[in-house]
């Protein structure tokens, strides 16, 4: 019936016809799929242009890799000149061992030979040792010198000297003073320094 009724129409109304249906079909196909294709085509251009700008982000960072590495190898050789100069805790007996042999070495008497109580800093720990010993300047120059020559760090300080009422050629000066060394603490995992004192 419908297609008599087509048929009676002259071919203008045919073909109005036929483009309204043909326009139907197509806005149905944009509406129903052609607008969402539309859509996730835009998503998926905008996702591959951020992906492409990571890309560039990551190459630029990957271009720089020996640089980082140099840095890393830099550092990590700094760290271990600090290592060296700050020794571990369980070297301290050795360390304080050795101030002890270059004291004996410099011909001095060892009177006293405590440590004192620590202090807490950022990366390293303050270990002082009271010492008093008696001998002569010369001896005594000889043990600062041998002193400042150790690879670790061993700072003399308070340095109170006296001449001996009774003297010998080989005792005349009664020294006492503080030996300071530091000891090299690892930093928390989270980066943060244990509690300083100040």
């Amino acid at each position: 019936m419908a297609d008599n009724a087509l048929a009676k129409l002259p071919l203008a109304g045919q073909l109005g016809v036929a483009a309204l249906v043909a326009a139907i079909i197509c806005g149905g196909f944009y509406w129903f799929y052609y607008s969402d294709a539309l859509e996730e085509q835009k998503r998926k251009e905008q996702q591959l242009a951020e992906l492409q700008k990571q890309i560039r982000a990551l190459e630029a960072t990957a271009n720089r890799l020996p640089e980082f590495q140099r840095e890393v190898q830099a550092l990590e050789a700094r760290l271990e000149t600090l290592k060296r100069i700050l020794p571990p805790e369980k070297e301290m007996p050795d360390l304080m061992r050795r101030v002890q042999y270059l004291a004996a070495q410099s011909s001095l008497a060892i009177k006293r030979f405590n440590p004192a109580a620590t202090a807490q800093r950022d990366f390293y720990i303050e270990v002082p040792v009271n010492v008093d010993v008696e001998g002569t300047y010369h001896n005594l120059g000889a043990f600062f010198d041998r002193i400042s020559r150790m690879s670790r760090l061993v700072n003399m300080g308070n340095v109170k000297i006296k001449a001996r009422g009774e003297q010998t050629i080989n005792n005349t000066i009664s020294v006492s003073a503080v030996a300071t060394t530091y000891v090299y603490q690892e930093l928390p995992p989270q980066g943060g320094a244990p509690g300083a004192q100040r």
